[in-house]
């Protein structure tokens, strides 16, 4: 029978030990490899979900915008044209109201110029102003087709002496192509303005 010094077994159980140690790191390396691993897999699943939401929502924004957003845009000049059109037509519609309240007035006790209307007959003119603050009084009072209307703070001013309502049409025909587009036709008798449906 063979025998074994205490040295031998000695080394012998020092190699044994050192086998085990060995694989007790080898096995602990294995399993750190293998939860690293899954770490890194989980990470990357949480980055590339948040990424697809990111993408989806960038992609919904743009085809909100293209679709809903762009539409509510305007150019510069298309803003401008639009203000530009919205002004005029205020400016008109303060004309109107101007011309509307001149055509619910009875005619003021001063109407120095209109002379050339006949004693008791309607006389037709073409209204084509009225200023607050201009007065353009500095006329021949011989000048018998101008006339100048004041009322309250108003100056009005009138072309023409017509007999007839369509005279008076075809007239301010021509002024509106001139460029009065707020003229408007009023009657007179006697000197003083009437409504025109008084006048028919």
């Amino acid at each position: 029978m063979a025998f074994i010094t205490d040295e031998e077994l000695q080394d012998l159980k020092d190699q044994i030990d050192k086998v085990e140690e060995e694989k007790r790191s080898a096995t602990y390396m294995s399993e750190k490899a293998v939860k690293d691993e899954k770490e890194n897999s989980r990470k990357f699943k949480i980055a590339t979900i948040i990424l697809g939401i990111l993408a989806l929502l960038g992609v919904a924004g743009t085809v909100y915008f293209m679709n809903f957003g762009a539409s509510n845009m305007i150019s510069q000049k298309d803003h401008s044209e639009q203000v530009g059109v919205l002004e005029n037509k205020i400016s008109e519609l303060e004309g109107t109201i101007q011309n509307l309240s001149m055509n619910q007035e009875l005619a003021t006790e001063d109407t120095s110029g209109s002379a050339g209307s006949l004693e008791g007959e309607v006389v037709y003119a073409v209204q084509i102003g009225a200023f607050e603050e201009k007065n353009l009084s500095m006329y021949s009072e011989n000048f018998v087709n101008f006339k100048e209307i004041k009322s309250g703070s108003f100056n009005k001013y009138a072309l023409g002496n017509f007999e007839t309502l369509n005279e008076a049409k075809k007239f301010r025909r021509e002024l509106v192509r001139l460029g009065f587009r707020n003229a408007f036709i009023g009657s007179y008798q006697n000197g003083k303005r009437i409504k025109i449906e008084e006048a028919w």
